[in-house]
């Protein structure tokens, strides 16, 4: 096996025992990009930017946003 496939079953071991990225990338002392790369490869739902965000959930939930309505709160 590879000096990069090591690499990245030692990140994901360390992911999977509760390490954050931040701190994977500081045992390691490799670049978090790196450490995001293996994530990503382990775990494609990671690189989900909207995944838990109020507007995607928003808009999941059929409610849209001020702009899909044309503005903001002129109620008043």
């Amino acid at each position: 096996m590879g000096r990069m496939s090591e690499l990245a079953l030692e990140i994901e071991e360390l992911y999977e025992d509760g390490f954050s990225p931040d701190e994977i990338a500081e045992e390691l002392v490799i670049p978090m990009e790196w450490v995001m790369a293996a994530l990503y490869e382990y775990d494609e739902s990671l690189g989900d930017s909207e995944d838990g965000d109020f507007v995607s959930a928003m808009r999941s939930a059929g409610w849209g946003t001020d702009e899909d309505y044309g503005g903001g709160c002129d109620m008043l």
